[in-house]
């Protein structure tokens, strides 16, 4: 199921002394099954196009298609309320979404309200507390007694729970200390190599988007300036200063270390993935 954007123009409060022009003109595909990385400085137009792409928002002119249903500036509601469906969508903060008496029912919500069976929506809210480590004992408990990391689990788990076959990520990792941005952003890959959708990941951090996406789209000014593999974009320092946007900081030492004589047999993803490499190189220099 691939999402087509086609001059796709977004203009909030238009005819009013404060209109703006939040899309211009931005035509773009993404393809199913891929990991993909929206970037650009804030105000860019990445919030405003990912809400396009599950129905939040309707174009002030162009299309937005998901996979057979096409959103346009006058779409019926039945239909987005299909593509939501289809497309779910992790906000900053999931956590503030929740509001139900029990982990269980909270996660129940989403498939009970698109039609599933009482006993249906049950199977798959388990099944995806289970994915999201939440223990059965908590499952009766309110998700207010829980810590915010679990919170924040219970939430993607409710979406989840409706198989969605893509899913946004807008910073997802937003206020989580270190070890639980790590947690989160390797779970996130768990459930695109698990469940095989189409993931679209917002985030200023450029480290996260080198190391996990496929592809980048890169916007500024509400306009779609280049978009590529990710290996492309991202050791492409003049266009990551040209916008504003930081090196990944592996692919800043890997360049680093060239210049010192030290090439690598590969570019790596992590810093896990550069040691190993480094020792390689060192290990076929040594005297």
């Amino acid at each position: 199921m691939n999402i087509e954007v086609k001059q796709l123009m977004s203009t909030y409060n238009a005819n009013t002394p404060f209109e703006h022009l939040a899309l211009n003109n931005v035509s773009t595909t993404f393809e199913y099954g891929k990991y993909y990385g929206i970037i650009g400085k804030t105000g860019s137009g990445k919030s405003t196009l990912i809400q396009h792409l599950n129905g939040l928002l309707l174009p002030s002119s162009g299309e937005v298609s998901v996979d057979d249903l096409t959103l346009r500036k006058k779409t019926k509601q039945k239909y987005i309320h299909q593509v939501k469906q289809r497309v779910g969508m992790v906000f900053q903060f999931p956590e503030h979404q929740l509001f139900e008496e029990t982990v269980l029912k909270d996660v129940m919500f989403g498939p009970l309200n698109i039609g599933m069976s009482k006993d249906e929506a049950e199977k798959k809210a388990v099944e995806y507390l289970h994915l999201m480590n939440i223990h059965e004992d908590d499952f009766k408990r309110s998700p207010f007694d829980l810590s915010g990391g679990q919170m924040r689990k219970v939430a993607i788990a409710g979406i989840l729970a409706m198989e969605p076959k893509v899913l946004i990520l807008d910073e997802p990792t937003a206020g989580l200390d270190p070890k639980s941005h790590i947690e989160t952003m390797q779970l996130f890959k768990e459930i695109h190599q698990r469940m095989g959708i189409t993931v679209i990941l917002i985030t200023h951090d450029m480290n996260d988007v080198y190391e996990y996406t496929d592809e980048v789209k890169l916007l500024s000014s509400s306009r779609l300036i280049t978009e590529g593999s990710t290996e492309k974009i991202l050791t492409n320092q003049s266009l990551l200063e040209e916008y504003h946007l930081d090196i990944p900081h592996v692919v800043r030492l890997t360049q680093d270390l060239r210049k010192k004589g030290v090439v690598l047999s590969r570019l790596p993803k992590n810093t896990e993935e550069f040691i190993i490499l480094y020792e390689e190189w060192r290990d076929n220099h040594a005297e």
